[in-house]
């Protein structure tokens, strides 16, 4: 085989292969259960149903909240967070502060839309 000939071979086959990823990646997306008609799947509970605002603050929760309080806020080392009963000022105090000793300050991390969503995500949660 002549080495154009190859060349082409090989470049319509990565062009090919990357042609069948992104199909199926496209597809599978299409069979995923919608997030607002499921509450939980696993451990990992998927966005409430609450609106965009508590979707963003489970986004958020995921990636600076769940190491401590749990993939599904039921508290680990932090405490369980359903049924909070504490004012959102409290609980944006809290976030952006934290606790001594027992929470770190997220206050130079996340913006005050964040701490509003991750509010909006507390609320949501439902025992």
């Amino acid at each position: 085989m002549k080495p154009s000939l190859q060349l082409k071979g090989i470049a319509l086959g990565a062009i090919a292969s990357c042609a069948a990823f992104t199909l199926v990646f496209a597809v599978s997306k299409m069979f995923q259960p919608s997030s607002a008609a499921m509450h939980s799947v696993g451990d990992a509970p998927l966005p409430p149903a609450g609106g965009l605002l508590a979707s963003q603050g489970y986004a958020l929760f995921k990636l600076n909240c769940a190491h401590c309080h749990g993939l599904d806020a039921r508290g680990d080392e932090g405490p369980d967070l359903h049924g909070v009963t504490k004012s959102d000022a409290r609980i944006a105090f809290l976030i952006k502060n934290g606790s001594k000793g027992e929470m770190p300050k997220f206050g130079a991390k996340l913006s005050d839309a964040d701490v509003r969503a991750l509010i909006a995500f507390v609320r949501s949660l439902r025992d």
